[in-house]
Parts: structure tokens; C-alpha cells; sequence
């Protein structure tokens, strides 16, 4: 090597980066959306046998990482080098046949097929047209292998998400992947789930095949796992950390968070003087395995108030929303909205009531298969103009058009079927829905999740804007940042309970995140 080549910023970085078991590297990776920083001369060095934690809140580039080391995104700048070699990744295909594999927030499963099919059909050497009786075997010695259990045979449709979770890992390890990329794998599973994963992944990292990037925003996944965590702060590497077990809980916190920022804004005084528009007085709530997860929860909303919510995934939030929304029934105590009993007239009389909600995963609960985008937005509070004896889909559209959050958040056109948009264009679509009618209470599970920079800013106004015309909004989120962004007060929501009502300039994202996990 002569001495230009020594002296190139790649080789330099490359030389500081390796290292034995260095198998992927990201060198000063950029990527830029319109006006947005995505990811800012990114480095990082992932090795075999270890759990890399790209760590940060939503909406600090870590996604966007993870998509372009699997060649979703094109880099703008920077290099990808994989065994020792750059290379070009301009598709997922590419980034497949180097063994990188990704698995998705939202999954890339096909409900209606077995897990079987779903394998087979990520398999590389043809599994599709693999004797079927082998493959299962296959399956499932590869989940029993990793402590997991997997039924080939099962629809994928009827799998709890821990378990569609697990078809996705036992896919990634059969397709060939020896660089897997998990993106934000605990952020929708219940508790025991939770465990049940983190033992899987440490039985993939001691075998001492796979290198394992596990993008995260949460730092119990942190300690629970990682080996080195490098902190993404607004596309920036704020901060590296080899030792995890050295690092303390302070020094995480603060690379991740930087400083507290104060509330948007603040209506607390007002909103004791206003009307409640949500009431829950002592309810109790269960899941769909008729497991009690909300237990004698008290909570008020009022007119022009926006309550955040804030607790680790499994904590009862999804069943609270549906519970407000009257799609879940309460087991104890009174649940009203709008003046109105929730248990006497369900989910019609909460939405005629004035209600409407942003759901935790609408891909799931509110996509029907089939219809448009106008025909969604028919499901919502607006009225669909009458032609004849049928109706104008026409006029609706032309009038969803010209609402001002179809504009911000860029709408996609009236006829496209909802199915076929991406994960982040659906949540677009679901949070015009919701805002389209007016509502008095807006119940907002997640509403940036799966968003853009640019995107969530935009709704995040859009949810202050409604609550500043005199709605009030509940907001259920784990990010910390948004809640307190948003909030004027936020509950602190652990194991079905609240163990906290808090003021944003009163308190912490430090204190509210050990209230959240039960160590303050």
C-alpha cells in the first residue's frame, strides 16, 4: 500500500474499525432525504460472536442504517465493507448473497401462507420445491436449537407476534444470513416474550456464526444483550461504548438523550378547568388470553389536554386504547368518553360520539384488504356523500383532498389499495383518518411509528394543532422525547398500573424512564 492509500480516510478508518472477527463495516456512511440528515458519516464495526446495540430514540437514524447496510437506501456518501472487501449494495438481493439479512419492525410474512411457505419462499437454493416433510425438519430443529418453538405447519395468520417473530429469526438463520440486523425486536412484545427472545439471542451469539446488530431504542435491551453499543443521536454517532458492563447507566442516558427539552407547550392549568372528555375510574381490562393486564387503572382526559402515557412494551398500553375506544370491554369499574358510557354502546357510540384513534399496529387492526384509501378513510367520521342510490367515491375523495393533513403528511392518491402501500405510507393514511373528522378525543397509540424524520415532526404538529383547537389526546408512546415534546402531563404506566402523574418541566426522561422500569 503506498503511502496516498495509507493516508485515504477510508483506509484509515478501516484500520482503526477491523480487527480479528470484524465481518461488516459501515465507513462514514451518509444519507440524506430531502431537507432531512438521515445518517451523518456513520461508522460502525460489527464482529462474529458479539451483539453490536446501535442504540437511540426514534427518529435518530438508526432505521435508516440498518435499511441501507441492506440495500434498501443507496448511501450518498461513505463505504460498506463486508469480509475485507468493498461492496455495492443496490439491493436487498445483494446484501442476501453477502449473508446480511434484516429483520423488520413490522415483519415481511404472509399471513395467509404456514410458516413452511414463508421459509421456503426466503430460501435461497430453491427451498420452495423442497420435499416438505425435509423442510419441516429443518424448521424445526433450527428453533429448537435456539431455544424456540416453531409448528411449520401453522398459519401465519394465527401466530402471536413473539411467535411470527421467531419464523423470522429461524428464516434469517436458514436463508444463510451470517450478519442479521434486527430492527427494534422487542418494541412490540409482551414481557415473557421479551425474555423468551433475549435467551434466543444469546444462544445465536455464543454459537459464534452470526454477527448481530440489534437497533434499539430501549436500554434494558441494552443490558440485557449487548456486547458494544455504538449511540446514534440525530444521525450522529454521539458516542461509542466496548465495554457494556463498565458503562454506567448515566453515561447511556446521556449520549442517547443529551439534555431533558422542555414541553411544546403546556395547558395543565386550563385543563383542570376544562370538561373531561375521558374518564376511567378503577377499571380493569384483559388481553386476548384473558390475561388482567390494566388493573385498577383511574385516569382523566380533558377538553384541550393532551396525557402521554408512557411504559415498556406489554405494559397494558394497546389494551387501554381499545378499551377507550370501546373495541375491548372492561372487566371492573366505569369507562366513559364524551359524556358517554363506553360498556353500554361499544365502539359505534364512541366514534359518533366524537371519538377516533391512531392504532399500535394498523397494518394488523385497520387495513381491509380490498379497499382504497378513500374507501378507508370512509371509516372514518366523515360522511361519504350520496349519489343516486349508491355513493360518490369521487366527491369523497375531492374533499379528503383538500384537507389540510392530506396535504402535510402527502396522502397517497384516493384509488391506491391500502395493501399495497408501504408500512410508513399506511400509518400517513391512518393518521389523516383519524384527524379527518374533527375528533373531540384522539386516543394516538405510536403515532410516528414507522415515519420519517420529516414525517413524524409534521404529525407531531398536526396532534398539538388538534389538541390547541380543544380536543383532548391521549398519547401512548415509548418514546420519551415525544412524550415529552407533547404532553402536558404523562402517566407512567408498569405492569398495568399507573405508578406515576407527572409534569414534563417537573421531572426527567431519566427519572420517568425508572419509573417505567421499576428501579426509581
Amino acid at each position: 500500500m503506498d503511502s496516498a492509500e495509507a493516508t485515504h480516510p477510508l483506509r484509515r478508518l478501516g484500520a482503526e474499525c477491523g480487527g480479528a472477527g470484524v465481518i461488516l463495516e459501515a465507513r462514514t456512511l451518509s444519507k440524506r432525504f430531502g431537507d432531512v440528515q438521515a445518517n451523518a458519516a456513520v461508522d460502525l464495526a460489527l464482529r462474529v460472536g458479539e451483539i453490536h446495540a446501535i442504540l437511540g430514540e426514534n427518529g435518530a437514524g438508526k432505521s435508516v442504517l440498518a435499511k441501507t447496510l441492506y440495500g434498501l437506501y443507496r448511501p450518498d456518501a461513505g463505504a460498506i465493507v463486508v469480509d475485507g472487501q468493498q461492496v455495492v449494495l443496490d439491493s436487498p438481493a445483494r446484501a442476501r448473497a453477502l449473508g446480511i439479512g434484516l429483520l423488520f419492525q413490522d415483519f415481511r410474512l404472509v399471513p395467509a401462507l404456514s410458516v413452511l411457505r414463508n421459509v421456503a419462499l426466503a430460501l435461497p437454493d430453491g427451498g420452495f420445491w423442497l420435499r416438505r416433510a425435509r423442510l419441516a425438519a429443518r424448521i424445526r430443529a433450527t428453533a429448537r436449537r435456539y431455544g424456540m418453538t416453531v409448528d411449520p405447519s401453522a398459519r401465519v395468520g394465527d401466530l402471536s407476534v413473539g411467535e411470527r417473530q421467531h419464523v423470522e429469526i429461524v428464516k434469517l438463520v436458514l436463508s444463510g444470513a451470517r450478519i442479521m440486523l434486527l430492527d427494534e425486536p422487542t418494541s412490540l412484545l409482551a414481557p415473557q416474550e421479551i425474555d423468551a427472545l433475549r435467551s434466543s439471542l444469546r444462544e445465536l451469539r455464543d454459537e459464534g456464526r452470526f454477527a448481530i446488530a440489534l437497533i434499539t431504542h430501549r436500554l434494558d435491551d441494552v443490558w440485557a444483550l449487548a456486547d458494544r453499543v455504538t449511540v446514534l443521536r440525530g444521525g450522529v454517532v454521539s458516542a461509542r461504548f466496548d465495554d457494556v458492563a463498565a458503562t454506567g447507566d448515566g453515561e447511556l442516558i446521556d449520549a442517547v438523550v443529551g439534555h431533558d427539552l422542555p414541553a411544546l407547550r403546556s395547558c395543565a392549568v386550563r385543563a383542570q378547568r376544562a370538561r373531561s372528555v375521558l374518564r376511567a375510574d378503577r377499571i380493569d381490562v384483559a388481553d386476548d388470553r384473558g390475561r388482567l393486564v390494566i388493573r385498577g387503572l383511574s385516569l382523566t382526559v380533558a377538553a384541550g389536554e393532551m396525557v402521554g402515557v408512557a411504559g415498556i412494551s406489554g405494559g397494558g398500553q394497546r389494551e387501554l386504547a381499545e378499551a377507550v375506544l370501546g373495541v375491548r370491554p372492561t372487566r371492573a369499574g366505569t369507562l366513559e368518553v364524551l359524556g358517554h358510557d363506553v360498556g353500554a354502546g361499544g365502539a359505534r357510540r364512541v366514534l359518533e360520539a366524537g371519538a377516533a384513534g391512531i392504532s399500535e399496529d394498523p397494518l394488523e387492526t385497520d387495513v381491509v384488504p380490498g379497499l382504497t384509501v378513500t374507501h378507508h378513510m370512509a371509516l372514518s367520521r366523515l360522511e361519504v356523500p350520496r349519489r343516486g342510490i349508491g355513493y360518490d367515491w369521487q366527491a369523497l375523495e375531492r374533499r379528503v383532498a383538500r384537507l389540510p393533513e392530506a396535504a402535510e403528511l402527502g396522502l397517497p392518491v384516493g384509488d391506491r389499495l391500502v395493501t399495497e402501500l408501504s408500512g410508513g405510507t399506511v400509518q400517513r393514511v391512518m393518521v389523516v383518518r383519524a384527524l379527518a373528522g374533527d375528533p373531540e378525543l384522539l386516543v394516538a397509540a405510536y403515532p410516528t411509528r414507522g415515519l420519517d424524520l420529516a414525517t413524524a415532526r409534521i404529525t407531531q404538529k398536526l396532534l398539538l394543532a388538534r389538541a390547541a383547537a380543544g380536543a383532548g389526546v391521549l398519547l401512548m408512546s415509548e418514546d420519551l422525547e415525544e412524550l415529552f415534546l407533547l404532553s402536558d402531563r404523562i402517566a407512567v404506566l408498569r405492569a398495568g398500573r399507573i405508578v406515576a402523574a407527572v409534569a414534563p418541566g417537573a421531572t426527567t426522561r431519566h427519572a420517568v424512564g425508572a419509573q417505567m422500569l421499576g428501579t426509581a
